[in-house]
C-alpha cells in the first residue's frame, strides 16, 4: 500500500464527501458526522455512478442514481438494490492533513 495525501483537515465540511482520484482509482473520501474520515470506491458496485454525488446517511453513503447504500465503516451493502460491497481504504489523519492509503 502507498500512502496519498489528500487534503488539510478543513478542506472537507463534517458530514460531506468529495471525490479524489489516485492512481487512477476513484474514491469516495467522507467526512462522517463522527467526525472520522472514510475512504471507499467512488463507483456504485450496482451500476456505475458516483457515490461522491450521493447522500450520506449517518455512516452510509447512498448511491445517487438507484438508492443504493453502503457503510463507510466496513463498505458493506447496507441498501439493496446492490448486492456487491464497496472496497474501502485506509484514511490516516497525520497533524492537518489526510491521507488515503491504496
Amino acid at each position: 500500500m502507498s500512502k496519498h495525501l489528500v487534503g488539510k483537515v478543513d478542506d472537507l465540511d463534517v458530514d460531506s464527501m468529495k471525490k479524489v482520484v489516485l492512481d487512477g482509482e476513484e474514491i469516495c473520501l467522507v467526512h462522517a458526522e463522527d467526525g472520522s474520515y472514510y475512504a471507499l470506491c467512488d463507483i456504485c458496485t450496482h451500476e456505475e455512478y458516483s457515490l461522491s454525488e450521493g447522500e450520506l446517511w449517518g455512516l452510509d453513503v447512498e448511491c445517487p442514481a438507484h438508492g443504493s447504500r453502503f457503510s463507510l465503516l466496513t463498505g458493506a451493502v447496507t441498501g439493496l438494490p446492490a448486492v456487491i460491497p464497496a472496497r474501502t481504504f485506509p484514511v490516516i489523519v497525520e497533524g492537518d492533513d489526510v491521507y488515503v492509503e491504496i
